[in-house]
Order: structure tokens, then sequence, then C-alpha cells
């Protein structure tokens, strides 16, 4: 029987692995610390594949893996003998029936190489937008996006080869005929594609794009994820979160209210095909004077969450908290760092450093760390701590520590226990320092000029065969400072890449991620 959690996965055998690849994410990573399906599938699935074939970042459907070395090799003999067989569809703004029959044949090489491709008009899907069929038995690099530019129908969104500019570029592999697999594999049509979504406009698109980012991959790990990152959508400056059964919409600018909620409401139609939506709770942030965010108005539509409302990641819990105060409880952002714990943590020592509601420490004793050392300045966020312990069954085991005091006093206290020699040190150290804070005991907390003392006490502090894990929220020009000081520490300094409902998007600022070796 298929779970419907991992609805992504198209076919499995012991052989071969067929998914449903969302928009924006590459095939597998191209550096260390990146993150594409290979490498997503092994981190929170523990699938461990070899590719096969690839689709560009902007190319949704069908990515065979084979799950075996034998299998493998197997794929590359097909790939030679042209006996599989790949149907794609696409949009473009040409229509070329005028100047070719409904079916033509493009035989252009491509890099000095033969390649073919049997192209299908087959119908007008909204006012100046095409849909077309391509099929071919051995892909080239970029094939059907440059063979169709070669027929006069470059793919929208494909500037790259003189296609018109669009949110993404509108090529999906919808079906994969496969000599390995005994069943035709199929994949529907992305909602981008449709006639609705294509007349009602540059937002509907864009936000139909982040669902086709997402898709159903993250309901097999947590039913807490972004569906909307900010920036995505051009027209109104917002973010959307889901969490469990109910729609979280932070607002950054004077969008008028009703129209706002228009523009979403058909959004969250199609958004209840991956979860069931109770409610919806608008949050709208401004700036106070001293320049810091502040929710100034709050409204619900629909069921209004419970108080006590709690979110699965992995199999645990924590809770979360969608009104009533600043923060929800739960960094979404952090997720695939909280994994990467997750499988580290058996039999460690760990310090969480600004633990705030204790995520990460969660996570690890539920892996089985020895210790899990929370410190926070502040009360209120170590007891969400204790009650995410509690909400696990974990109290009673008493791996978690709770540990009320500035983090730069901890540290100094831990060093100078390292250099006296009565302690052998930390394992795993998670620092995430907030960008501002002040406490009673330490003063004010600016990480730009605290960052270089932070590091250096989390390498002296840190065992020799341990793993540091930091991260902060600096600007993009900061970055060089920030990364200066981990390498005067720290011989290996991976960058890590944010969870991919977490895009890069253009003069937008977000959590940078860190993964140091000594």
């Amino acid at each position: 029987m298929t779970d419907p959690n991992r609805s992504f996965i198209v076919y499995s055998d012991e052989s071969w692995l067929v998914v449903d690849k969302p928009y924006g994410m590459a095939t597998h990573g191209g550096d260390a610390g990146e993150v594409g399906v290979q490498e997503w599938l092994e981190l929170h699935l523990d699938l461990r594949l070899y590719v096969c074939s690839r689709l560009d970042k902007g190319t949704t459907g069908l990515l065979l893996f084979a799950r075996t070395k034998t299998a493998s090799a197997q794929a590359e003999e097909i790939h030679v003998a042209e006996t599989s067989e790949k149907t794609y569809f696409f949009l473009a703004t040409q229509d070329v029936r005028s100047e070719k029959s409904a079916s033509w044949v493009c035989d252009s090489p491509l890099d000095g190489k033969k390649a073919f491709t049997k192209f299908w008009f087959e119908r007008e899907v909204s006012p100046g937008h095409f849909l077309y069929k391509a099929v071919i038995t051995r892909g080239r690099m970029h094939q059907i996006r440059r063979h169709a530019s070669f027929s006069g129908c470059p793919l929208l969104g494909d500037t790259e080869y003189g296609g018109s500019s669009a949110p993404r570029i509108a090529l999906h592999c919808a079906k994969l005929s496969w000599p390995g697999i005994e069943v035709t594999c199929e994949s529907a049509l992305p909602l981008s594609f449709s006639s609705e979504t294509q007349s009602e406009g540059l937002t509907s698109i864009e936000l139909a794009v982040a669902l086709e980012r997402r898709g159903s991959w993250l309901k097999a790990v947590t039913d807490a994820w972004r569906v909307v990152q900010r920036g995505e959508v051009s027209e109104f400056d917002l973010s959307v979160d889901v969490y469990s059964s109910y729609a979280l919409v932070w607002i950054y600018d004077e969008s008028d209210r009703i129209r706002l909620e228009n523009c979403l409401q058909r959004f969250f139609v199609c958004l209840s095909k991956y979860v069931s939506l109770h409610g919806v709770v608008y949050r709208r942030v401004s700036k106070n004077p001293h320049k810091k965010g502040l929710v100034c108005e709050e409204w619900t539509r629909g069921e209004v969450p419970p108080l006590n409302l709690h979110v699965t990641e992995h199999g645990w819990k924590v809770g979360v908290a969608l009104s009533g105060r600043q923060h929800v409880g739960h960094f979404l952002d952090h997720r695939d760092n909280r994994r990467r714990i997750e499988l580290q943590a058996a039999g460690k020592r760990i310090a969480n450093l600004f633990s705030y509601s204790c995520g990460y420490a969660v996570a690890a004793a539920v892996a089985g760390a020895e210790v899990v050392v929370n410190v926070d300045a502040s009360a209120s966020a170590l007891t969400l701590g204790k009650n995410n312990f509690a909400l696990n069954q974990l109290t009673e085991s008493g791996v978690g520590k709770f540990v009320e005091r500035d983090v730069r006093q901890w540290l100094q206290k831990q060093r100078e226990k390292i250099i006296r020699g009565k302690d052998s040190g930390w394992d795993i150290i998670i620092c995430d320092p907030p960008t501002f804070s002040s406490t009673k005991s330490g003063g004010a907390f600016q990480v730009r000029d605290e960052w270089d003392e932070l590091v250096a006490d989390c390498a002296t502090i840190l065992k020799g065969d341990g793993l540091c894990f930091l991260s902060n929220n600096c600007q993009a020009e900061e970055r060089k400072h920030f990364e200066k000081a981990m390498r005067v520490h720290f011989s290996s300094v991976q960058r890590l890449q944010a969870p991919f409902d977490f895009p890069k998007v253009a003069n937008r600022s977000h959590s940078v991620f860190y993964l140091c070796k000594k």
C-alpha cells in the first residue's frame, strides 16, 4: 500500500526508485553542504541512491534513481541502447502550427552528439499560452529546451534559450517507460500549467509555483513547513507557513486586507490537497523605532488554533503558538540541521547554546544522546524547552539539562574547565545566537561584536573529533567577516544549505548555517 505521506515516491522496488521531483531542487547537490533530491532522500528517509538521469532545478516531474550499483550499471546500458522513453510537457508563448504540422521531429546535434526529439502541439491553455509534448529516448544537456528553441517555440520561463520571462521554466516530465520497470510511471501536470492559473495572472502563477516547490515531500518528515518564502510573490510582501492543520501568514507591508485574502483564497484551496486546513492566522508585522519587528495586527479566518497546538518532525513533537507571542516556538529553517544532529547524537555529550525552545535538544535526546545541556538567559525560553521534553516523555530520562545563564558566561566557565583539565570537552556544540539581545548579568549582546569570541570559545571546548553547528542571521555583506573568524579556529568550515522550502530570494537575508570541525 502506498504511504500517503510519501506520495511523491511514484515507484519503488529492489532496483529502482522513481520520484516526482519538485520545482527548484537539483537532482543532486553540486557542492558540499548543498542538498539536492539525492541528498535529501538520504538525509531524511535514509535512502542511499545512485543518479541515473538528471532534471534541471526548474524542471518538475519524474526522476529515476538506481538502488544498487548493479542497477546503476544497467541504467547506463539502457541509456546507450536508447530503450527507455520519457514524455515531457511544456508551455510556450509561440504557436508554431502555421510553420509546422501538429507533430514534428528535431534532430539537430547537441554539443557534437546526436539528439532526437519528437514534438506534438497539444492545445492552447490560455490566450497566448500553448501546451506542447516532447518525447525523447536519451537526453542530452537541455535537449528539449534547446530543440524547442530551434523549433521556434522556446519554453515559457526559459530566458536562456529565448523564452519569455515567467516564475519558472514550464517543463514537466510526465511519463517514464523504463525496461527495468513493468509499469509506466506517470505524473500529473503542475498547477502552474492549468488554464485557470495562467489566466489569473502573475500572483496566481507565483503562488502555484511556490506549491510546486514543496509539493508533498515535506509531509514525509513533518507537518510544519514554509509554503511561501518572503519574496516569492512579487505583489505582496509576505510569507506563509503551515503548522499541523493551520496556516500562518506573515505580512510585512500595508496590503489591503480584503484584496490579500482574496488572492490567497484559491491558494489555500490548492494547499488543501496536501494538508487539511482548519484555520488561517494572519499577522501583520511593522517596524518600531528601534527597527525591531513587532506584530501590530492579527486576525483569524476559520477555526482558532488551540493554545496547546503541537507539530511533529521525524516523529518527535514540539509545541507552537500561532498567536499571542512574537515567536511561534519552532524554527522551520533549522529542520535539516536538526536532522543532522539527530543522526549524530547517539551516545554524545551535546551543548545547545541560545537554546530557546530546545528543538535541537529534543531531536538529540530522542536519538539517544548521553546528555544535552541547554543554555539560555531566558527563563521563559527554557520553560518552553522543558515543556517540549515533557511532550516527548523525556523528562524522566534526565538527558536534558536546562541552564539559565548568559551563554558567554557559561562558555567562559567551560573554557576554564578545559584549560585546567577538569573536562574533556563536548562532542557536539550547537550555537545559534540572536542578532541582538540583552541579559541582566551580561548586558547587551550584538552578534556582530561577539561572534569572534563565541567561535573561539566553542572551538576550545569542542573535542578534537567533535562537530560544531553555527548559525546566525547576518546580512550577506557580513558573511566574509563571520566566516573569517570561523576559519581561524576550525580547519574545516562547511556552509550548509537551508531547507528547500526556504529558497534564496534576491535582496532578502536569511539564516546561514555552518558545520565546523577542528
